[in-house]
C-alpha cells in the first residue's frame, strides 16, 4: 500500500554543502559503470601504430554520420538526441556531465555550493558568476541579461517549450552586475544546480529580443543560430549536412578542429559503408548488429558504453482501446523483453523492468520483481475487458471491432523495425493485431506547431528512447497531467491526480528517505497504470577513426559531443 500524500512533508534539510552536485555522485542511474565499462577496440594500420601524436594539434575536419536531422537548433523547443549533439558545439550551458557522471561547469566560473557561498543556507537562493571571457560568436559579451532573457523565454506560456521543470520553482531572477545572476526560488528544488541550464542553452538577448512569444517558436534564428560555444554555425543544407567551424573567441580549451560536419544518412547500411570508405569519421550510435563488422575495420575505434538511455513503448492513453487499463496491463504482460534483447540486440542491452536504472536508490525492486512475461494472464485481462475471439481467426473482437493497434517508430532504424516485428508476433499470441506505420524522425519527433506525431498524439504505440537524467525529477515532465503537449513531454497523455501530486512532491522533497519513498510509490503507480512499457537500457556503440583523439562517449544527456572542443586529429 502506498503512503498517504499528506505524509510527504519536509521535516529537515539533509543535503550537505555540495547540494545537488553531490547528488549526482550518490545517485546511480548507471553512474558507477559507464567510465569503467567503456570498452574500446581499435585496429590500426602499421603506419598508424608508428605515428602517435604528441599532443593536441589544430586543424582538420571531422564528419559525423547521423540518421536523424534536427528540426530546429533549439533545445528549448526540441529535446532530440541529434539536437543535443549539434547544440553542444554552438551554444553554452551552465553545467554538463562529463563521461564519469561528474557535474562540471561550462559558462559559469564555478558550480555554486553552500560552502562557496553560491547557495543560501535555506537552499532558496542560487548565485552564479558567468565567465568574464565568454562572448557570442558575433563578438558581443555574454551577460547576466542574456541569462535572465532566456529564463523569460522558457517561462513564456506562448513558447512551446519541451519542459519548464525546475524553472517553475523560480520566483525571481536578479542581475546585480553584468556577470552575476541570482535565482530566488519560491520553494526548494533539490536538483536545481544539476538542471539549471543543463538541458537548455543560454541565448543572446540582443539577437532575439524581437523574436519572443509565439514568434520564438518559428524564429529563423533556430535555422542559423549564433551561440557562444566552441564552434560557429556555418551552413545547413536540408537533407544533406550541417557544418560548424571553429570559434576563435571561445572561452574554454580549444577548439582544435577547423570544422565538424554532421552528415544526414537515414540508412544504417549506408552509414556502415561510408565509415568503411572513410566518407565519415564517426558513426554515432551505431547499429549493434554491426558490432563484429565494426571491429574489423582498419583504423576504426569501437566504443561500447552503458548509457542512461532506455528504449520503451509509449501507450497513448487517449486512444479508445488503450483507455482501458486492463488492455495496457495485458500489453505489458505480453511483452517478452528478454526475447527482444536476445533476438534483436544479441544480448548487448540490459532488460528494463522499470524506467529507473536497477542500481539507483530510487529503483523499486519489489515492484520490479512482481513484473513478468505472462501470456496467460494477458489473455485473461483482455477477456475481463470484453475482448474475445468471436470468429476464430486468432484476433480478439469487441462489439464487432478487431483488437487492432498501430505501432510507430523512426523509419530506417533496423533494430527498431525488427523490434516491431518481434512485438507484432508476441502480441498476436494473445489476440492483438499490431499494424506498423513508421515515420521520418523529423515527423515523429516534430514540434507541436509542426504537427509532430508524438506531440500531437497521433499514434497508438510509439517505440523510441529516452535519455534519462541521473536524478529522477525529470519524471515530472514525462508523467504529470500538467505536462501534456504542448506543455511538456507527457506523450502518453496520462492524467492521474495522485501521480501528478507525487511527482511534484518528489521534485521538491529534499529529505532523502522521504524522496526515495515518493519515487518508489511513483514506480508502483506507473506499473499499475502502464503509460509506458520500458524495454531495455542501451549499451551505446560508437565507431570512429582512430585518428580522432579525446573522443569520450557520454552516457548522459550531455551527449557524445560534450567535450568536442578538445577533439583533435592525430597521426
Amino acid at each position: 500500500m502506498r503512503f498517504s500524500l499528506n505524509q510527504y512533508k519536509p521535516f529537515g534539510l539533509w543535503l550537505g554543502a555540495a547540494v545537488v552536485g553531490a547528488l549526482v555522485l550518490a545517485s546511480s542511474g548507471c553512474g558507477s559503470q559507464p567510465a569503467s565499462d567503456d570498452k574500446t577496440t581499435v585496429r590500426r594500420t602499421p603506419s598508424e601504430r608508428n605515428n602517435v601524436a604528441a599532443g593536441p594539434v589544430r586543424g582538420g575536419r571531422v564528419t559525423i554520420g547521423v540518421q536523424q536531422e534536427p528540426e530546429k537548433l533549439s533545445e528549448i523547443l526540441s529535446a532530440t538526441a541529434i539536437n543535443n549533439l549539434v547544440c553542444n558545439l554552438i551554444f553554452s550551458k551552465f553545467v554538463k556531465y562529463d563521461d564519469q557522471l561528474r557535474l562540471v561547469p561550462d559558462i559559469i566560473e564555478t558550480i555554486p555550493t553552500v560552502q562557496n557561498g553560491g547557495i543560501s543556507e535555506d537552499y532558496l537562493t542560487y548565485t552564479y558568476k558567468l565567465r568574464q571571457d565568454a562572448r557570442w560568436h558575433d563578438g558581443k559579451p555574454v551577460t547576466a541579461e542574456d541569462v535572465k532573457f532566456t529564463f523569460g523565454v522558457i517561462m513564456d506560456p506562448r513558447v512551446n517549450v519541451e519542459s519548464r521543470e525546475g524553472w517553475d520553482a523560480v520566483g525571481s531572477v536578479e542581475t546585480p552586475d553584468s556577470k552575476t545572476v541570482v535565482f530566488r526560488l519560491k520553494h526548494t528544488f533539490p536538483d536545481f544546480v544539476s538542471e539549471t541550464f543543463f538541458d537548455e542553452s543560454v541565448l543572446p538577448k540582443h539577437l532575439l529580443s524581437g523574436e519572443t512569444g509565439e514568434k520564438f517558436n518559428t524564429s529563423p534564428f533556430h535555422r542559423e543560430p549564433v551561440g557562444s560555444g566552441p564552434f560557429k554555425f556555418k551552413e545547413w543544407v536540408p537533407g544533406s549536412h550541417l557544418t560548424v567551424t571553429r570559434s576563435n573567441t571561445y572561452y574554454g580549451d580549444g577548439p582544435y578542429l577547423d570544422e565538424v560536419v554532421f552528415k544526414f544518412i537515414p540508412s544504417e547500411n549506408t552509414l556502415l559503408v561510408q565509415l568503411k570508405t572513410g566518407e565519415i569519421d564517426l558513426y554515432d550510435n551505431a547499429d549493434v548488429s554491426f558490432l563484429d563488422q565494426l571491429k574489423t575495420i582498419p583504423g576504426v575505434a569501437v566504443h561500447m558504453t552503458p548509457t542512461m538511455m532506455y528504449e520503451h513503448l509509449d501507450l497513448n492513453m487517449e486512444n479508445e482501446i488503450l483507455r482501458d487499463r486492463r488492455v495496457r496491463q495485458a500489453l505489458s504482460l505480453a511483452t517478452d523483453k528478454e526475447a527482444i534483447a536476445k533476438i534483436v540486440y544479441n544480448g548487448l542491452v540490459h532488460v528494463a523492468p522499470l524506467d529507473e536504472y536497477p542500481s539507483s536508490k530510487y529503483y523499486n525492486s519489489d515492484v520490479a520483481a512482481a513484473l513478468e512475461f505472462n501470456q496467460l494472464r494477458a489473455r485473461q485481462l483482455l477477456r475481463d475487458a470484453g475482448w474475445v475471439d468471436e470468429d476464430g481467426d486468432g484476433i480478439l473482437e469487441k462489439n464487432g471491432r478487431d483488437l487492432t493497434l498501430t505501432i510507430c517508430t523512426t523509419a530506417g532504424r533496423i533494430n527498431r523495425e525488427q523490434t516491431e516485428l518481434v512485438l507484432k508476433n508476441q502480441y498476436r499470441e494473445v489476440g492483438i493485431d499490431l499494424k506498423i506505420k513508421n515515420y521520418n524522425s523529423t515527423v515523429l519527433y516534430g514540434s507541436y506547431e509542426e504537427n509532430g506525431i508524438l506531440k500531437r498524439g497521433e499514434f497508438d504505440l510509439a517505440l523510441y528512447a529516452w535519455l534519462s537524467s541521473p536524478e529522477p525529477a525529470t519524471k515530472e515532465d514525462l508523467y504529470s497531467s500538467r505536462t501534456v503537449p504542448p506543455n511538456g513531454q507527457n506523450h502518453s497523455r496520462i492524467q492521474h491526480a495522485e501521480l501528478t501530486e507525487l511527482l511534484a512532491l518528489g521534485s521538491n522533497e529534499i529529505d532523502e528517505e522521504r524522496r526515495i519513498r515518493i519515487y518508489h510509490d511513483i514506480a508502483e503507480i506507473l506499473v499499475e497504470e502502464v503509460p509506458v512499457i520500458p524495454l531495455f537500457w542501451y549499451t551505446a556503440v560508437d565507431a570512429c577513426t582512430g585518428r580522432l583523439k579525446n573522443y569520450r562517449p557520454n552516457p548522459t544527456q550531455s551527449a557524445d559531443t560534450w567535450n568536442a572542443n578538445t577533439w583533435y586529429l592525430g597521426g
